[in-house]
């Protein structure tokens, strides 16, 4: 609660303020004000945390930024899904990926992966298992032959994944 309670502080001192380096600390500030929310099982304010992070700073291109905004997008689709609201926890990760498909920032980029595979996860858990080889096949494609290595765990698990879920059809 007293995180919450400087974060807050924070947030509504700098919250207007223009400057780069005070938008990042706003934003980040406004992150872990969720997560803390999230720790203390208050689910509705987490998400309402990130979306305040992603109305925001969504359209900023600051680097610092855009990574803020792609964990609170990940962060909120995970939050959705231990909700049960599966429906609007692909969507977050949906707006992710779309979000940030040509983005090539490494931080960004690992979001966008965990993200892909995430909506895999859920979409199998759903039985909706054509749309989930689907989605670790995009997956493979696009992060497959990058060298960065908080990628290639992404695409081991897709793969990984896929088998089973390919195996689990052939029973």
């Amino acid at each position: 609660e007293d995180a919450i309670t400087v974060y807050e502080e924070l947030i509504a001192r700098f919250g207007k303020n223009d400057l780069p380096a005070l938008q990042e600390q706003v934003a980040r500030a406004l992150f872990n004000k969720g997560c803390r929310l999230g720790s203390l099982d208050r689910p509705n304010d987490e998400i309402a945390a990130y979306d305040e992070l992603i109305d925001r700073f969504g359209r900023n291109d600051l680097p610092a930024l855009q990574e803020q905004v792609a964990k609170a997008l990940f962060n909120k689709g995970g939050t959705l899904g231990a909700l049960h609201r599966h429906d609007d926890e692909i969507a977050a990760y949906d707006e992710l990926i779309t979000r940030f498909s040509k983005n090539d920032l490494p931080a960004v980029q690992e979001q966008v992966a965990k993200a892909m595979v995430n909506k895999a996860i859920t979409l199998g858990t759903l039985d909706r298992n054509d749309d989930a080889i689907a989605a670790y096949d995009e997956l493979i494609d696009r992060f497959g032959k990058n060298d960065l290595v908080t990628l290639q765990e992404p695409v081991a698990r897709a793969l990984f994944n896929k088998g089973c879920r390919l195996g689990a059809l052939d029973r």
